[in-house]
């Protein structure tokens, strides 16, 4: 599935950074020559550049990685080129699977798995039985069903999301769409 789309600059920004995880999503990073799990939150705190604010009202605040940096993505290690944090302004949807679980924006979108078919779909249009691909955190993947979908009722701050080479990534050990 080609998850790569474009980004038109004459729709609203909000339109635009639709894509966001909690702070408290983990991937898998290849970087400096080391393999090691991080959190969405500390993996932007720690990383360079310093963050540069991109759009004021919706708090959107952008870090371009100049370093060869690197996320477990479904077919492998994916180029990262930018790291997004921007402020909750919408639903957050908790979506588990028998083994994984992620928390995601409801206007988030991930690739399922539904009669047989590929398609990307917003989170708030999830259905259990959709089946997602998920990791072991190593290479090993497979699709697994979602058991369960529900609202996240803790207060966040932010949300994250990332640019990759292809637009995707493992967050939380499940595939979703980066930027």
């Amino acid at each position: 599935m080609e998850l790569m789309d474009k980004i038109y600059f004459e729709e609203p920004i909000r339109d635009r950074f639709y894509n966001g995880y909690s702070e408290e999503e983990t991937v898998i990073l290849r970087y400096s020559g080391k393999i090691g799990k991080f959190s969405i939150r500390n993996l932007f705190k720690l990383v360079k550049p310093a963050e540069r604010l991109v759009a004021k009202e919706e708090d959107i605040w952008l870090k371009n990685i100049k370093e060869e940096m690197e996320v477990l993505g479904k077919d492998g290690f994916e180029q990262v080129y930018e790291i997004i944090r921007r402020k909750v302004y919408e639903p957050l949807l908790v979506i588990e699977t028998k083994t994984k679980r992620t928390i995601v924006c409801s206007s988030h979108q991930i690739p399922v798995k539904r009669d047989q078919e590929d398609i990307l779909l917003k989170a708030e249009d999830l259905k259990e039985k959709d089946e997602v691909y998920v990791s072991d955190g190593e290479s090993n993947g497979r699709y697994e069903e979602i058991v369960r979908i529900y609202p996240d009722n803790e207060e966040r701050l932010s949300v994250y999301g990332m640019v990759t080479k292809t637009g995707g990534a493992m967050i939380s050990d499940i595939f979703q769409k980066s930027y």
